[in-house]
């Protein structure tokens, strides 16, 4: 996808002008938690962090790095990070770099990148030797796969696969160390449910997958 895609009014289409309602502070801090019993410090890149919500909690544990191909989206990120975060721009398959990274984290990123193959060959080159990949993604199986598939009116939703499709995928190139469900729903147009559950991945509506550079 072109980074026009994701400019402004791909924000104001998709979330409805809510996206920091649809992204509440817990889901961030939730997700965060997953990440601490795996590694507590060290440098942290949050690939496709939008407006810096998820970094602004990173920051306090990490030292945090964030891109997006999004120019609106890294100019709102900068507003509300210390300076010390530095922002990139550009899409993952395509990042400068070396391996610097203890963390890196995709959240909702990975099924918008039509060339998978360069993302897992970026992935490797960024991380350090045994670092932590932790990325979450929709899955269209499942119960509720055909409800989850109805619903999503993201265009730019390349890969709408099934979980098992994603844990391969991951566990070819990395050791996966953790498989979380992930059930989120917009109630009411004003509540944002966000639950991590371990126990029912196979359901869930989307996917955690925590792995680590072999």
């Amino acid at each position: 996808m072109s980074a026009e895609a994701f400019e402004k009014g791909y924000f104001a289409e998709i979330y409805g002008g809510n996206y920091l309602r649809r992204n509440p502070a817990y889901k961030w801090r939730a997700f965060l938690k997953v990440i601490l019993r795996f590694r507590r410090e060290g440098c942290l890149l949050d690939v496709g962090c939008a407006l810096g919500s998820f970094l602004q909690h990173a920051a306090n544990h990490f030292q945090c790095d964030g891109s997006d191909l999004s120019t609106y989206a890294l100019e709102e990120a900068r507003k509300r990070l210390p300076g010390n975060v530095r922002l990139l721009p550009g899409s993952l398959g395509s990042l400068p770099g070396e391996a610097v990274y203890d963390v890196i984290t995709c959240f909702d990123v990975i099924e918008h990148i039509e060339d998978l193959e360069n993302v897992w060959k970026n992935l490797l080159t960024l991380l350090k030797p045994h670092g932590l990949l932790v990325m979450t993604v929709p899955v269209y199986d499942g119960p509720l796969g055909k409800l989850v598939d109805r619903l999503d009116h993201d265009p730019t939703h390349i890969h709408r696969r099934e979980r098992k499709f994603w844990i391969k995928q991951v566990e070819s190139r990395f050791r996966v160390l953790d498989v979380l469900g992930i059930w989120r729903y917009f109630l009411l147009n004003r509540f944002y449910l966000n639950i991590v559950s371990r126990s029912s991945w196979r359901a869930a509506t989307a996917l955690m997958i925590v792995a680590e550079k072999q």
